[in-house]
């Protein structure tokens, strides 16, 4: 008997745990609490290739579409300015540090002035062939300043039109004084000394371009940036020399910064 109950008593133990074990919570092995996170950031990273993959064509060989195209802020100007403001602007950039100018004088000079038709009386307007700003230039005069020296200037850069020969830019045609040459651009230069007035002394630089803009620049000692017009007086001295020499002039108005 007793190895009966001794036996019996063996399978209600058993039988008892087996129904502990079934009730028990289920405990979770270390290792697979810690592949979760792992398990997500490869989701992750898989979703972020597959968003990648949208992005790359589906012929990698396929040639790629042209770049957008840029917006150009480059606009071409006109060689000859139409504006004081203009003019002077150009000016102070082509004489960067060499100069400071003062201007005290600025005039606009507009389309051809009104011509008498034959066949009429009174003035009339010959028609514009074109916009009626487009032979208007600009001439600015005033003081110039280089090395110390203060002196006058005036500059304007107009249509050549019928301009003569470079002889005819300079007040005096003395070979001396004037001295004519061409440029190997094709480009016509004139360069004068002029000495009209005991003590005054002016240059003057006249450039014909190929197509056809002037650009003239007078410099003195005096208030006449000319020195003086023959028979008057040029204005009271500002120094004892003009403010640049000769070959400055020159280099300025052959400028291809203009």
């Amino acid at each position: 008997m007793s190895d009966l109950r001794t036996l019996h008593d063996a399978f209600a133990e058993l039988e008892r745990r087996a129904d502990a074990a079934a009730t028990a919570p289920v405990v979770r092995p270390r290792r697979a609490v810690r592949l979760v996170p792992v398990a997500a950031t490869v989701v992750a990273v898989a979703g972020l290739f597959a968003g990648a993959m949208w992005l790359v064509p589906a012929d990698p060989g396929a040639p790629a579409g042209p770049p957008p195209t840029a917006l150009s802020t480059t606009t071409a100007r006109s060689p000859v300015p139409h504006s004081s403001e203009d003019l002077i602007a150009r000016f102070r950039e082509v004489l960067g540090d060499t100069a400071t100018i003062d201007v005290t004088q600025e005039h606009v000079l507009g389309p051809p002035a009104p011509s008498k038709n034959p066949g009429q009386t009174g003035m009339v307007v010959i028609p514009q062939r074109v916009e009626p700003d487009a032979t208007t230039h600009a001439l600015v005069g005033g003081t110039l300043t280089s090395a110390g020296i203060t002196g006058s200037f005036n500059l304007r850069i107009h249509p050549g039109g019928d301009s003569g020969g470079p002889g005819t830019w300079c007040r005096n045609s003395h070979p001396v004084d004037c001295v004519v040459s061409t440029l190997p651009d094709g480009s016509e230069l004139a360069t004068e000394t002029a000495r009209l007035a005991p003590g005054a002394v002016s240059y003057m630089a006249c450039v014909k371009r190929p197509d056809g803009t002037m650009v003239r620049l007078h410099v003195g000692n005096q208030e006449d940036p000319g020195g003086a017009v023959i028979g008057t007086p040029g204005g009271r001295f500002l120094s004892p020399q003009p403010p640049l020499t000769l070959e400055q002039l020159k280099a300025i108005v052959t400028s291809g910064r203009w």
